[in-house]
């Protein structure tokens, strides 16, 4: 009886790792604030993530912004850095209280901007390891 008890007592414990496993695998979000200061701001300007991590950007206030990371809609689009692998991608325009997130698949740096604000200054950066 012991030989039985043990194999189910292992194979039970082998599928609450199965079950567990996709809640494990989600990676975390980390939130960054557009400011509207004189030259507007994202806080903090740079983040570091880990591959699978969630990046969350709140606009909360009444100046319209944008993430844009993609250098073709950029002002000066080398200002915008994708890694080899990686797709452009762009917010739209984000109104009062907005919210755009994305979730990284490829490790790298990506540098981005704000379409609206970018000649001021507005630009951020994303490290995903």
């Amino acid at each position: 009886m012991k030989i039985h008890r043990r194999a189910f007592t292992e194979m039970f414990a082998g599928l609450a790792v199965v079950v567990a496993s996709p809640a494990l695998a989600q990676g975390k979000t980390v939130e960054v604030s557009m400011k509207n200061s004189p030259k507007g701001a994202f806080v903090p300007a740079t983040v570091n993530i880990s591959v699978g991590d969630t990046v969350k950007w709140t606009n909360p206030g009444v100046i319209t912004h944008s993430v844009t990371f993609d250098p073709g809609k950029a002002t000066t689009a080398s200002n915008v850095l994708l890694p080899a692998g990686a797709a452009p991608f762009d917010s739209g325009d984000m109104e009062e209280d907005a919210t755009f997130t994305h979730t990284f698949t490829v490790k790298g740096t990506y540098k981005y901007v704000c379409k609206f604000h970018e000649a001021m200054g507005m630009v951020g950066t994303v490290v995903v390891s």
